[in-house]
């Protein structure tokens, strides 16, 4: 297997929790498809590194989720799991050296253009102090590749930083009102490009318009999601009306450090 590159290109795995996708798995793999092969990869590898598969979450209880994506793209490495969710205990790495398997994956894949997304259910990473275990197992993988010394970076999907300028919707009155009165989601009618808006980076800013273009609120969105009456973007918050604009850049990205969306780099 040639690895020669591997020095000298970064190599990225993503972390993601699958909370609120458990029955939309399709739409998840049409999502996460469109953006892989918009950015010039192949479909991912999915990474299971939950202790148990026993959820909820229909499209993630058992082997469903690998049925669904396919044998070839799926790996249960239980091993990465969180001893603590057994137990009641504190967080810990049921057997940490299980990373460097979780490493051979992605460089496996890295060699037919293909990225890893490493999964449990947890909706936001957080920071490992009080987040997601996948947080923890995200810096086990920085502490396994400078040992290897090559690039590496480990963030949540879809990665990518938010932009200065917001994106734009326009929406019916009804929708508008909805949002103005605390709705927490914008529903985006098909067809829509989903290669774009499935990539959205974490807590980007999002203008939402009513019929009347003076009629406008700022709020922070993410990657589109997806229910049963269809596709969404999530709202996050309003950016608050006091800030100065100026301002809003450093408080994104104090948040999007606060809840773990900043990619974290190890260099050779």
């Amino acid at each position: 297997m040639n690895t020669s590159f591997l020095t000298t290109q970064p190599l990225t795995l993503f972390s993601w929790g699958y909370w609120g996708w458990g029955s939309a798995t399709k739409q998840l793999l049409e999502g996460v498809d469109a953006v892989e092969t918009s950015r010039g990869y192949k479909p991912p590898m999915f990474v299971d590194i939950r202790l148990s598969r026993s959820v909820r979450a229909a499209g993630f209880n058992g082997n469903a989720f690998e049925k669904t994506v396919g044998p070839s793209r799926y790996r249960w490495l239980d091993d990465l799991g969180n001893l603590g969710i057994q137990d009641g205990g504190p967080m810990r790495i049921k057997n940490p050296a299980a990373v460097n398997t979780l490493l051979e994956i992605a460089e496996k894949c890295a060699v037919e253009r293909q990225r890893v997304l490493f999964f449990c259910s947890c909706a936001v990473p957080g920071v490992e102090a009080k987040g997601c275990h996948r947080t923890v197992v995200g810096r086990l993988l920085l502490e396994a590749a400078a040992g290897r010394a090559q690039p590496f970076e480990v963030i949540e999907w879809p990665g990518g930083d938010p932009t200065k300028d917001a994106i734009d919707l326009k929406t019916n009155a009804a929708r508008f009102g909805k949002i103005r009165a605390g709705a927490v989601s914008i529903p985006i009618d098909e067809p829509l490009p989903l290669a774009e808006m499935a990539a959205i980076p974490w807590y980007s800013l999002c203008r939402v318009y009513g019929q009347d273009d003076s009629d406008e609120l700022l709020f922070l969105t993410g990657p589109v999601c997806y229910k049963k009456s269809g596709w969404y973007l999530p709202m996050y918050g309003d950016v608050p009306l006091d800030m100065a604009e100026e301002e809003i850049p450093a408080w994104i990205d104090d948040l999007r450090k606060r809840d773990g969306f900043v990619a974290r780099r190890v260099e050779p």
